[in-house]
């Protein structure tokens, strides 16, 4: 991560000022709290505390912007802790400026402290105290997981015990610390002084729900909240947004009761399909359930008794020139992290696998995938680390690290932005102890795929006007789950190019037909390309599929029918750019 920080003449001078006149600042930013810093541009106002100063946990740095609505604050440590996670830091603000008011410590009169770790704060006011959460104060932070750099945001017009404001003026001071006795940023002796600023930042432009193209291939993941489209009165929210929202592929997680079959059935009353054509729903492991416009090709349980599903979309070949690989991940909970930590392991090892010959799955190069559903990355950033980059903990049972993506790279977190505010959390609950979260993910092959929009829906913040516009209300999401359904559009690229069609075709061998266990496809290609067998049952039903990626020359494909009933099938033989053959394929023993 890169950040970007005053130069040091300049650091100097505001310490000076720190130490000796008490100023003040204030800098008016967009920030977006979706832990990515690219907005805590070079003028966000930042103190730098003294480095080595404490042989515990060292803060480092701080930096302070506002907006009409949020004071945010970034801070920097030398080590990575859980910032709600047990954490021994602290927060205090003089929200009226005033020393002889509120908890004095360090140099403040402190109307409110916020123990992350304890997950709540106190208020002072007058004479009087409260204990709040930090909901209270309209508190927003991420990362969830482990880190040694956190954005926050606080809402200016928090009233913690009810009624009560928390800034009663423009000007503020404030400092963390680190535990009763450990590093104080500023430390003993120095203030930190900042002034809201009026300046109005840029409006946030809200996102259009709709597709840019009906060419792209929309994800949509949703924590369903124990069976809640089985739900009665919760059912009729799930539909209304489903509606409004248009996915080609869902992954829904918390199905415990429902069947896939009653899953499709329900998608089929929300989203019908017309034509007579019904939504493929599979479900392999507890809770997940993933569905498509589209026909499902073949399922894995790469992980058995762990929430972790793989399904191969046949999407459309004369548009698409790949399948779609979607892996339904529902990573255990809360303060699970060594299972957790094995999940994303065997994730990992399932990519490793994909992407070469042999073992449980083989997939021509360059056929996209995704890692979709509620993640719960609320612990060690390893896991998060293991997802993106590859890099294995428990090498003895899930194999070598390696690269996650087609090209070497790493996989894209998909940020998704609510399409209504700066802020990118997927999960929330009124009255809880824990601030909202980003739990909800996509890890995206982005050598092979463009995202064109990605968003998280939250209805209770849309305008009446969007409300109308997409057939919504303002309580569906939050009536539905707690948590938020996120959405990402993509564009297929294409790594492989098209086969000569016209000169594959006469080349064609075919043997042995009639088959038993096996028959054999054999052509000349001209140039490299890749071709897509798929068997169907006279329905029309695809029960089993190959794909195959040869170089130039003769190419020879062995499709196996072990385990296949005896009977008459078609077989298709298509290139990307369209079928290139079919006939009859009979099977005898």
């Amino acid at each position: 991560m890169k950040y970007l920080h005053k130069p040091l003449a300049i650091i100097a001078l505001g310490l000076f000022f720190f130490l000796r006149s008490n100023a003040v600042f204030a800098q008016a930013l967009p920030i977006a709290i979706d832990g990515s810093y690219d907005d805590w541009t070079a003028s966000a106002i930042t103190f730098n505390d003294a480095v080595g100063d404490d042989t515990g946990l060292d803060l480092l740095r701080m930096s302070v912007a506002n907006d009409e609505q949020y004071l945010f604050i970034r801070i920097e440590m030398d080590e990575q802790v859980g910032l709600t996670d047990n954490s021994s830091i602290s927060l205090f603000i003089d929200g009226d400026n005033n020393s002889s008011t509120g908890l004095s410590s360090n140099g403040l009169g402190a109307e409110l402290e916020l123990r992350f770790g304890d997950l709540s704060g106190r208020f002072y006011y007058g004479n009087s105290s409260a204990t709040i959460q930090l909901g209270d104060v309209g508190f927003h932070h991420l990362p969830n997981f482990t880190s040694n750099v956190f954005e926050m945001a606080i809402a200016r017009d928090a009233e913690p015990n009810g009624f009560a404001k928390l800034f009663s003026g423009n000007s503020i001071k404030l400092y963390f610390r680190n535990g009763p006795t450990g590093d104080k940023m500023p430390d003993q002796g120095q203030t930190f002084s900042y002034q809201f600023s009026d300046e109005a930042v840029p409006a946030f432009q809200p996102i259009d729900l709709q597709k840019i193209s009906s060419s792209h291939v929309r994800l949509l993941t949703w924590n369903t909240l124990f069976d809640g489209l089985l739900d009665i009165d919760r059912k009729p929210h799930f539909k209304q947004v489903l509606s409004a929202l248009q996915p080609d592929i869902i992954t829904f997680n918390e199905c415990w009761d429902m069947t896939a079959a009653q899953a499709a059935s329900f998608v089929n009353e929300a989203l019908p399909l017309g034509n007579f054509q019904s939504w493929k729903a599979v479900k392999l492991v507890d809770g997940n359930i993933t569905l498509s416009r589209w026909p499902i090709l073949e399922n894995w349980e790469f992980f058995p008794s762990h929430r972790l599903q793989a399904s191969l979309i046949d999407l459309p070949n004369g548009q698409y020139a790949k399948d779609f690989l979607i892996v339904n991940g529902h990573l255990r909970c809360c303060s699970a992290n060594s299972e957790r930590q094995l999940e994303a392991d065997a994730f990992a090892n399932f990519v490793m696998d994909l992407k070469s010959p042999g073992g449980e799955i083989d997939l021509p190069e360059g056929t996209p995938f995704v890692l979709s559903g509620d993640m719960n990355l609320v612990g060690s950033q390893q896991q998060y680390t293991t997802l993106v980059t590859g890099d294995i903990v428990n090498n003895g049972a899930f194999g070598n690290d390696g690269p996650m993506d087609w090209d070497g790279s790493d996989l894209l977190d998909v940020v998704a932005l609510q399409a209504d505010q700066r802020m990118a959390y997927t999960w929330f609950e009124d009255g809880s102890d824990y601030p909202p979260s980003r739990l909800d993910f996509h890890f995206a092959s982005n050598s092979v795929l463009d995202v064109k929009k990605a968003f998280t829906l939250n209805t209770a913040i849309m305008s009446p006007q969007r409300l109308d516009l997409f057939g919504l209300e303002a309580e569906n999401t939050m009536l539905a789950a707690d948590h938020l359904p996120k959405v990402t559009d993509f564009e297929l690229k294409s790594m492989t190019p098209s086969v000569d069609l016209a000169t594959i075709k006469p080349s064609l061998q075919i043997a042995p037909n009639p088959a038993s266990n096996f028959t054999k496809v054999h052509w000349t290609n001209p140039n490299a390309g890749a071709l897509i067998f798929k068997l169907k049952s006279i329905t029309g039903q695809t029960v089993k599929h190959w794909t195959a990626f040869h170089p130039e020359g003769s190419a020879t494909q062995l499709l196996d029918f072990t385990g296949l009933p005896q009977g008459s099938y078609l077989l298709e033989i298509n290139g990307l750019s369209g079928l290139v053959a079919a006939g009859i394929m009979m099977i005898q023993y």
